[in-house]
Formats: C-alpha cells, sequence, structure tokens
C-alpha cells in the first residue's frame, strides 16, 4: 500500500480507538487514575525552567515537549491561556520496571502537565497504581510517586 494511504489507514484506527474507548464506562476509583497538583504564583516561563531542572536532577531525559496553548494561539492567531506537556523517562528505571512487570509499559513515559489557570500555574502528574497485586512494583510505584511529587513540588517552590 502507497505511504500516503498506510497513514490514512493508521488515522482510521486511531479514531476508532478513541470512538471506542470513548463508549467504554469510566473507571472505577480503584482504577482511576491519581493525580498529584501543585500551584502557583511565579511566571509560567520559571515554572517550565524550574520543571525541566527538576526532571534533569532526578535523573530522567526529557522525551517530548508539547507547547498547545502557544501552538493554537499562533495557529489560530487567538489569545489562548498556556498549556504545555513534559513527557520524560529513565533507561535505568525502565529496565528495572519491565523486569518487574512488562505490562507497565503502558505505564511509560512519566508525563507533567503545566497550564495557566485563574492567574496561577498549574502543575499536574498522574501517579502510578500502589495497589496491583504485585508487591514489588507497588513498591517501585511508590518510589516514582515520591520523585514526581518532589519534581512537581520544586517547579512550584518560591
Amino acid at each position: 500500500m502507497p505511504r500516503q494511504g498506510n497513514v490514512l489507514y493508521q488515522f482510521i484506527v486511531l479514531c476508532q480507538a478513541f470512538v471506542i474507548n470513548g463508549c467504554a464506562p469510566y473507571p472505577s476509583a480503584a482504577t482511576a487514575p491519581s493525580w498529584y497538583q501543585a500551584e502557583s504564583f511565579k511566571p509560567y516561563a520559571d515554572v517550565l525552567a524550574e520543571l525541566e531542572l527538576a526532571i534533569a536532577e532526578h535523573n530522567y531525559r526529557i522525551t517530548g515537549h508539547n507547547h498547545i496553548g502557544s501552538v493554537i494561539r499562533t495557529r489560530e492567531a487567538i489569545p489562548f491561556p498556556d498549556y504545555d506537556t513534559l513527557q520524560f523517562c529513565n533507561l535505568t528505571q525502565a529496565r528495572e520496571m519491565l523486569e518487574i512487570s512488562p505490562a507497565a509499559v503502558a505505564y511509560m513515559p512519566c508525563n507533567v502537565a503545566v497550564r495557566s489557570e485563574n492567574g496561577k500555574v498549574m502543575v499536574t502528574t498522574h501517579l502510578l497504581p500502589t495497589d496491583t497485586e504485585n508487591e514489588k512494583l507497588n513498591a517501585f510505584f511508590r518510589e516514582i510517586n515520591r520523585q514526581l511529587k518532589q519534581i512537581v513540588d520544586f517547579a512550584v517552590e518560591k
């Protein structure tokens, strides 16, 4: 199949996945993601810079940075708030996690969202579940959650 058709096919499959997933019932409280959020009155750019520093200080490498708000502002030529997401990973920890539970790859990479809201900068990350049937994985996730909270807290400190 030509490359253009292949891209179209992938797009259709992705759209179907969103539609099917959208029809699924809401997750139960036991499986719903847990969020950790903190706020700051520092300038948005300062929070982002501190976030990048905290990620590096915890030995993670940033694998992606989506500038959602600024792209919408530029593309639409409209005022729009700041929204960014940063994805990051530590390969040593990733290997350890995957050796404990190969299915845990679904939790990779770590992600932090930053947004402007009502004069504040909000920093949010999703925490990993610590109530699985695998106690070794639970202990590993507790440590990662501790690091994620430290990263968020550092970014919003005065």
